[in-house]
């Protein structure tokens, strides 16, 4: 019976694991979007203020 409790609970405890790695990896790619998505605009904004010197 403890063999079997052990298994269990082992197996319990990989799958917990796989969520908190896959939330991660989740929130990792989505901050890598938010900080691309900046970046252009960025680069956007710069380009717009060229423009305005230039004039």
């Amino acid at each position: 019976m403890d063999i079997i409790l052990s298994i269990f609970y082992g197996f319990v405890g990989l799958v917990i694991l796989f969520f908190i790695v896959q939330y991660a990896i989740s929130i990792g790619i989505d901050n890598s979007k938010e900080v691309k998505a900046l970046r252009s605009e960025l680069k956007e904004i710069k380009n717009q203020l060229k423009d305005l010197g230039g004039k």
